[in-house]
């Protein structure tokens, strides 16, 4: 309680739609908090590499990154079955806190879909002067209805569990800043495409 107080200190005014839809999950369903804070990946389960992003949804690099870089990366490792990619939430802010929640309130299936709206239509979101109202929107092209988004984003038990994974990539990883990497356990320095390449091709050999 008292870390996510402090991170939303810093304050909050707390086309691709066809992407996001699964069944509507209903304002009476609950949020089962052990699925919601499940890993959440792209990729064969049982790929020999893992390459881990910590990221953070208010952060303009990490959206260079997810518009640039992940791409290539998943058509030449993910969709090939040598890597794995894990998403772990490393919000900066009360906004990117409250943009986790509501991803994380979609089923599996769903979460890097909404993860890619969510980063193309940052500086959108991620500036409104109703920065809650603007991600319910969002979670409605998801089948989430108002209640439901705000339900999630509230949830402090949510809330937490994401900053304890936040907490971990610091006291494990020394992770500061985003975005960042670890591969296969051990913290890199890459961010473009033609960093990686020669990191997992390496790894995945």
């Amino acid at each position: 309680m008292r870390r996510r107080s402090l991170l939303l200190g810093a304050g909050i005014a707390l086309a691709a739609p066809a992407i996001l839809a699964g069944r509507p999950a209903r304002p009476d369903d609950g949020i089962d908090l052990e699925a919601a804070l499940a890993p959440r990946f792209v990729g064969d389960p049982g790929a020999k590499v893992v390459l881990a992003e910590y990221f953070s949804l208010t952060c303009p690099h990490c959206a260079r990154f997810h518009l640039g870089a992940y791409p290539k990366i998943v058509e030449k490792y993910v969709d090939t079955g040598k890597v794995r990619i894990e998403f772990r939430d490393f919000p900066l802010d009360g906004a990117a806190l409250r943009a986790a929640a509501l991803a994380r309130c979609l089923p599996a299936r769903q979460y890097p879909a909404m993860i890619d709206v969510l980063m193309r239509r940052q500086e959108s979101w991620a500036t409104a002067n109703d920065v809650l109202g603007a991600l319910v929107r969002i979670g409605k092209l998801a089948g989430l209805s108002e209640e439901r988004a705000r339900a999630c984003m509230g949830d402090e038990k949510l809330l937490d569990g994401i900053l304890e994974t936040r907490l971990e990539g610091t006291e494990k990883y020394d992770i500061r800043s985003t975005p960042s990497f670890v591969l296969d356990g051990e913290k890199i320095s890459a961010f473009e495409f033609e960093e990686f390449d020669p990191l997992l091709s390496r790894a995945a050999s």
